[in-house]
C-alpha cells in the first residue's frame, strides 16, 4: 500500500512541475520513475500539458521518457493537437518530427489545421497547410478551415486560406458559408475580407436566411450597416417569409431598424403567417420603433393569418390591448386624422369622411362610423378616450343610428 501511494506522489509530482512550466522539476520528477502516461480526471498525460504550454525542452524530456505522444484526451485531443490549439509553431514541429500522426482528429473531428485556424495561429496553420493539410477538410459540424476562422474572426488566417486556394462558399451542415458564420459573430474584418473576395453576399443557409438575417438576428447593428453598405438585398426574405427588417423589429433593436429603413426595407411585407414589421415591434412592446415604423408609412389595418392586427398582437394571447401601444399614441399625438387611421384600423369599424371642413365656414368634420360587430364599441370606446383625450384638440363623435 506504502508502495502504491508512493507511485501515485511521484506521478502528481510530474503532473504539477509539467503544469507549471518548470524543466527543473520536471527532470527531478522523472528521476523518481512515475509513470510518463499517468492522467488526471480529463484523461490528460504529461505530454498534453507540455504541449499546450509550448515547452519544447519539457516536451523532449518526456519524448526521451518513452511518453506516449498519441495519448488522446476525453476530447479526442492529443498532444499534436493540443500544441495546435495553443499556437506553439515549435512545439507542434517538435511532436512533428518525433512522428505524431498527422490525420489525428479529437471528438469533433478538428484536424491540425483546423486546431490552428480556430485559435487563429496563422503560422500553425500555414505550416499544416506546407505539410498537406486539406484547406477543404471539414470538421464533424461541416465547417471547413475557413469557416472556423471567420467564426471566431482571425481575419490573418481567412485571408491565408484564401491565398491558399480555401472556397470562399463552402457551407457547413447549416447551410451556412464563412459570411454567415462571420456575421454571426459580428466580425466586421473578417465579414469585409470576405465581401472583397466575391463572397456570395446573397448565400442562403437551410432556413434561407443570408448573411444580413444573421446579422439583424444577432443585433449586430455595425455589421447590419456594412451589409447595406456593400448592396445586399435590403428585403431578402427566409424560408418562413421574414425579412432582416421584421427581425430587427422582433429584436427591438432600433439601430438596425433604422439602417433597414434609410436603405428602403418595404414596412408592408408580411412573412408566411401575415406578420409585418408593425406587428413585430409591437409584440416586442418596442414603441419607439412602432413609432418609427408609423412614421414610415407602416399600414396598421395589415392583419395576420388569425385576422390580428398589430395592436391585437401587442395584447398578447388575451386579444385586445388595454391600451395602444405607446408607439401608436405618441404617432398619433396632435394628429386626428392619424387617430382615425388607427380606430379605422384596430376598433373592427368602418369611419366614412362626411363632410370636411372648409375654412371660414364655421362647421366640424362630420364623420360616419359603422360598427363591424358589437364587439368593436368597446374598442372604440377604449381607444376614443386614449387617444383623442390625449390630444389638445376637440373633436366631436356624433353617433348615427
Amino acid at each position: 500500500m506504502e508502495g502504491r501511494y508512493r507511485v501515485q506522489q511521484n506521478d502528481l509530482l510530474l503532473h504539477e512541475a509539467v503544469i507549471k512550466n518548470e524543466t527543473a522539476a520536471v527532470r527531478e520528477a522523472l528521476q523518481r520513475q512515475p509513470d510518463v502516461n499517468c492522467r488526471n480526471n480529463y484523461g490528460r498525460a504529461p505530454i498534453h500539458w507540455a504541449a499546450s504550454r509550448g515547452n519544447v525542452e519539457i516536451i523532449n524530456l518526456l519524448i526521451d521518457a518513452k511518453c506516449d505522444i498519441e495519448a488522446v484526451d476525453k476530447f479526442g485531443m492529443r498532444p499534436l493537437l493540443m500544441a495546435a490549439w495553443h499556437g506553439h509553431l515549435d512545439a507542434v514541429k517538435t511532436l512533428v518530427q518525433a512522428g505524431a500522426c498527422l490525420a489525428a482528429t479529437n471528438k469533433k473531428h478538428n484536424d491540425l489545421l483546423q486546431c490552428a485556424c480556430v485559435r487563429g495561429a496563422v503560422d500553425v496553420a500555414a505550416y499544416a497547410l506546407s505539410l498537406g493539410a486539406r484547406v477543404q477538410g471539414s470538421d464533424a459540424a461541416g465547417d471547413a478551415p475557413l469557416a472556423l476562422a471567420a467564426r471566431a474572426g482571425h481575419t490573418a488566417v481567412v485571408e491565408m486560406l484564401l491565398e491558399n486556394g480555401a472556397d470562399i462558399d463552402a457551407v457547413n451542415k447549416n447551410g451556412r458559408t464563412a459570411l454567415h458564420v462571420a456575421c454571426e459573430g459580428d466580425h466586421c474584418a473578417a465579414a469585409a475580407l470576405l465581401v472583397s473576395r466575391g463572397a456570395a453576399r446573397e448565400a442562403r443557409d437551410r432556413a434561407g436566411r443570408t448573411p444580413l438575417h444573421v446579422a439583424a438576428a444577432h443585433r449586430h447593428t455595425d455589421l447590419v450597416r456594412a451589409l447595406l453598405d456593400a448592396h445586399c438585398t435590403v428585403d431578402a426574405t427566409d424560408n418562413n417569409g421574414v425579412t432582416a427588417l421584421q427581425m430587427a423589429c422582433a429584436q427591438g433593436c432600433r439601430g438596425i431598424v433604422e439602417h433597414l429603413l434609410e436603405y428602403g426595407a418595404d414596412v408592408h411585407l408580411q412573412n408566411n403567417v401575415g406578420s409585418s414589421a408593425l406587428h413585430a415591434a409591437c409584440a416586442a412592446d418596442a414603441a419607439d420603433i412602432v413609432e418609427l415604423l408609423l412614421a414610415h408609412g407602416a399600414d396598421p389595418a395589415l392583419t395576420d393569418k388569425w385576422s390580428q392586427s398589430p395592436v391585437s398582437v401587442a395584447g398578447g394571447a388575451g386579444g385586445a390591448a388595454e391600451s395602444p401601444p405607446e408607439g401608436f399614441r405618441r404617432a398619433a399625438r396632435g394628429s386626428f386624422s392619424a387617430i382615425l387611421d388607427l380606430i379605422t384600423a384596430t376598433a373592427n369599424v368602418d369611419i366614412h369622411q362626411v363632410r370636411k371642413a372648409m375654412k371660414g365656414d364655421g362647421r366640424p368634420q362630420l364623420f360616419s362610423i359603422v360598427l363591424r360587430n358589437a364587439a368593436s364599441l368597446q374598442t372604440l370606446v377604449w381607444l376614443y378616450h386614449r387617444l383623442v383625450n390625449n390630444t389638445n384638440k376637440s373633436h366631436n363623435f356624433t353617433t348615427l343610428n
